[in-house]
């Protein structure tokens, strides 16, 4: 029997609430204590073990950025993993605003996220908001 997890219960929500608020504490709570990340990201491959450690990265990726916004994301079922994936807009202090999209195919312990594998668009130039600044 297939159960659909509710936005409470799945911890792909759960991820993208607490990154969307850029609370890295509470997206540590959604991974287990010895989960396992494996990262392609420009400008090449990094793995991280421990809760902690996923949030700090994820903190230093976003955590400092003066606009930021959450376009658009998803969670779903690809068999036995979750797939998560969320699109941003980030502004990071002195620079133009960027886009970067993520997707994460994640192992599930329970409630929580035991293993993902995370592939990044980098940080993009966001052309809607350079035109509009040029057409200022």
């Amino acid at each position: 029997m297939n159960t659909q997890r509710s936005s409470a219960t799945d911890p792909g929500a759960g991820l993208i609430a607490a990154l969307a608020e850029r609370d890295f504490r509470r997206l540590a709570g959604t991974l287990t204590p010895g989960v396992r990340m494996r990262a392609l990201i420009p400008p090449g491959l990094i793995e991280l073990t421990g809760a902690e450690d996923v949030a700090a990265k994820f903190s230093a990726w976003f955590g400092d950025a003066e606009g930021f916004e959450l376009m658009r994301s998803g969670s779903d079922a690809v068999a036995d993993r979750l797939h998560v994936f969320y699109r941003l807009r980030v502004k990071k202090p002195g620079n133009v605003p960027k886009i970067v999209e993520q997707h994460l195919l994640c192992v599930l312990d329970a409630d929580r996220i035991d293993g993902l594998d995370l592939v990044c668009s980098g940080f993009r130039p966001d052309e809607a908001a350079e035109s509009s600044t040029t057409r200022s």
